[in-house]
């Protein structure tokens, strides 16, 4: 199997991150090539990964792609390399040596796959993945509780793309990550594609990555324009048509109130400004729908298109 490991990193240094990332991909029992796609850090990880993991194929850019676009160029080389595999991962995650093994074992080709995501010492499932085991299938949780021991896998909705194994052949489905979205949102949107699409998310509860956060990876990343971001996964959505894309903007506006979200986020008139830049830029976004109806390698442009 020639499988890529892509990380798109941005001052990857705080925490030891890079180097526990790119060590716990080296220690894989499965062989894999690291992809780091740097999007202009201001401390060294670039020279960094160059003196301590020589072997890694480093991408510098010259300005912030944010983190969909820059996962494209990751995407673009694995594929360029003939990849069978390629696997996003964060720069504040690592991986069990096995984890990579037990994902390909089980692989059908045509599923996008997960490993459990715990907290950064193991102890316990990361926030946000233990949100996203609400949409999981149902089994999971009656094996658990029964004791009849886990499935090799399980289909769930959502899960974040902190580390996802993308099979190549569906890469070559649906694209890479829509340059509407800059930073949050991107897998979101990438999610829904899947659904339109009918691309399974298959959760392989024996392959283990360790996520050292504590809800978001960057909470004032996260909070901004996180209105924006909400409006885009909305009007972006092709699994809506129109009706229903106007209810959901009405659920939204009425979601973010009552439950008193940050008041700097959701302030009066911060809904009415996006639905403005919806409405300026409704070419943009109905491309983009139309686009990812679409199958191909949408938003990768490479050479083997």
């Amino acid at each position: 199997m020639n499988i890529f490991v892509v990380i798109v990193t941005y001052n990857g240094m705080q925490h030891d991150w890079i180097d526990k990332c790119l060590t716990s991909i080296k220690n894989s029992s499965m062989p894999a090539t690291a992809v780091v796609v740097d999007n202009c850090s201001s401390d060294d990880t670039v020279s960094y990964i160059a003196k301590h993991h020589p072997e890694v194929v480093c991408m510098p850019q010259d300005k912030n792609l944010g983190f969909g676009q820059a996962n494209n160029k990751g995407i673009v080389y694995a594929i360029q390399q003939k990849a069978d595999f390629v696997i996003l991962l964060n720069q504040d995650a690592t991986l069990h040596p096995s984890a990579i093994e037990e994902m390909v074992s089980v692989s059908d080709g045509k599923s996008v796959l997960s490993p459990l995501h715990l907290n950064a010492t193991g102890e316990k499932l990361d926030e946000m993945f233990r949100i996203s085991l609400n949409h999981a299938d149902g089994q999971l949780l009656s094996d658990l509780l029964i004791g009849k021991g886990l499935k090799e896998y399980y289909q769930t909705g959502e899960i974040c793309a902190a580390c996802w194994m993308l099979p190549v052949s569906v890469i070559r489905m649906i694209g890479g990550f829509n340059p509407l979205y800059f930073h949050y949102g991107e897998d979101n949107n990438y999610y829904q594609r899947m659904v339109y699409h009918h691309i399974p998310m298959l959760l392989v509860p024996k392959a283990r990555m360790y996520h050292d956060r504590l809800f978001y990876g960057n909470p004032v990343a996260h909070q901004h324009k996180r209105v924006h971001r909400d409006m885009l996964n909305i009007v972006c959505d092709i699994n809506l048509s129109f009706t229903k894309r106007l209810f959901e903007t009405a659920r939204a506006i009425v979601r973010a109130y009552a439950y008193d979200m940050p008041a700097k986020a959701y302030r009066p008139g911060g809904f009415l400004k996006e639905l403005l830049w919806c409405a300026g830029n409704m070419s943009r976004i109905r491309r983009s729908r139309s686009k990812e109806k679409e199958t191909g390698l949408t938003w990768l442009q490479t050479d083997t298109e």
